[in-house]
């Protein structure tokens, strides 16, 4: 790509594209922003509700992401919060801290189910060397034997059946079997909790025989998380930019003639550049502010549970005490698309009353409590629908963008990830590096299949 000319075009004006621009400027190239949304931030962005700037989504930081060069240099200026996990699964009618511990989950599903669970995970070694290796093995290029098969193997038919298969079919809308083993190893390995369980049964017994000390497994760990909400970053991006005159041109659709005018680092739709049969699901937000200080400490509630509707529900001061409003106090319910469809409203009527019930019966909100204000949003293009064989439509899809010759995608949307915040940052900085190189974008799509590799951490 030598020779192109000295302005780089960035489409999309979320993390991604937003921090690509930010390094090109600080290297000397001229860089310039479309957003086709009237705000910027993408899937980082906020939604104004009673004057709090609530996330799109839990977007918590792992604490390796303070090792990253965006998130140092914003922590230098405005230091993140260090919190406590304080998470809690819920598990039937049991409550388990998030992310959980080997004891606690025996405990919640009962001594003789766990030891019972355990005998038949470790009867198979089989088994338990498939496990071993869930994390390992990783390669998505190696054949897609399903969802339902992949994980089945590993953790045999209860732990399928009680967790990990209707989590799957809320969250993408289809049969487990439908679903390509991708999904098991990109996000649902994080929480291995049969594993622990075993774990856990295996203890008790040694307890048992007098060969171990009864106990827990210590603290759940930290997050970190900015003082006012995941958009700052965005805010902080923002300024930095317009020191650097980088212009940003908001509600500006990407079209065809952009091309033609040098390299395009590309953080939009990826089917706003080429046909494709890669599919999203999206997420539903409903924010209910309640009239009470607290519902609890936890920040975020966890259900596979196929009677709930919602995945996650986050209790937004808790992520920082900042984000609170004296006498009140917000939630963020998470429903995933799944099999609904993008045009479901959850945010009054019947779907609503039903909504509140379910939060009662998960004991999070208090019985009786009704909300001040409630308000819905529905984010597209959130969860990457990783079908089984999925791998064959991505490169064709790539192989169609190559062909365009000056175009590099990035970002979740345009490389179909699902990917945490600190990546979205880490894949722009390759990018950028790779466009000022001069290197071919048919070179940079070989490198980003190896971003397909990224497990989600929560």
């Amino acid at each position: 790509m030598s020779g192109v000319a000295t302005e780089t075009l960035i489409v999309g004006g979320g993390l991604s594209g937003l921090y690509a621009a930010l390094l090109l400027a600080r290297r000397g190239r001229r860089a310039r922003v479309i957003e086709r949304a009237p705000r910027l931030g993408g899937l980082a962005g906020a939604e104004e509700f009673r004057g709090i700037p609530c996330d799109l989504g839990s977007h918590r930081l792992h604490p390796a992401a303070l090792d990253r060069p965006l998130f140092r240099e914003i922590h230098a200026q405005t230091p993140f919060l260090q919190r406590p996990r304080r998470g809690v699964l819920l598990l039937g009618d049991r409550r388990v801290p998030y992310p959980p511990n080997a004891l606690a989950l025996a405990r919640a599903i009962g001594l003789p189910a766990s030891l019972s669970t355990a005998a038949g995970f470790l009867a198979r070694a089989g088994r338990r060397r498939a496990f071993v290796g869930w994390d390992a093995d990783r390669a998505v290029t190696s054949g897609d034997q399903g969802f339902e098969r992949f994980v089945r193997d590993r953790v045999g038919d209860r732990a399928y059946h009680a967790f990990y298969r209707p989590y799957a079919e809320k969250v993408w809308g289809l049969d487990a079997d439908e679903l390509s083993q991708t999904i098991a190893k990109k996000r649902v390995s994080t929480t291995r909790p049969w594993a622990l369980i075993a774990s856990a049964a295996g203890r008790a017994a040694r307890w048992i025989a007098g060969d171990d000390e009864p106990g827990d497994d210590g603290p759940s760990g930290s997050f970190v998380y900015p003082e006012r909400g995941a958009a700052s970053i965005i805010g902080w991006l923002e300024a930095e930019l317009a020191r650097a005159g980088v212009p940003i041109e908001r509600s500006r659709a990407f079209e065809p003639g952009d091309r033609d005018r040098g390299p395009v680092l590309f953080a939009g739709d990826l089917r706003d550049l080429v046909p494709t049969k890669l599919e999203h699901r999206g997420l539903y937000l409903v924010y209910i502010a309640l009239p009470v200080e607290r519902v609890g400490a936890a920040e975020t509630y966890y259900s596979p549970d196929a009677r709930h509707w919602f995945g996650r529900v986050a209790e937004i001061q808790n992520y920082s005490p900042a984000l609170r409003t004296p006498g009140e106090t917000i939630l963020c319910v998470e429903i995933p698309e799944g099999a609904w469809g993008p045009r479901r409203d959850f945010g009054q009527g019947e779907l609503l009353a039903a909504l509140l019930a379910q939060l009662t019966w998960a004991g999070i909100v208090p019985r009786g409590l009704k909300p001040i204000e409630v308000r819905q949003r529905f984010v597209p293009s959130v969860y990457p629908l990783y079908r089984r064989g999925w791998m064959a439509e991505w490169r064709a899809t790539m192989a169609r963008v190559a062909t365009m010759g000056n175009i590099v995608p990035i970002g979740r949307q345009a490389l179909f990830l699902h990917v945490n915040l600190d990546h979205c940052a880490d894949i722009a900085e390759a990018a950028v590096d790779h466009v000022l190189a001069g290197l071919h974008p048919a070179a940079w799509i070989e490198k980003a299949e190896n971003f397909l590799e990224i497990r989600v951490r929560d």
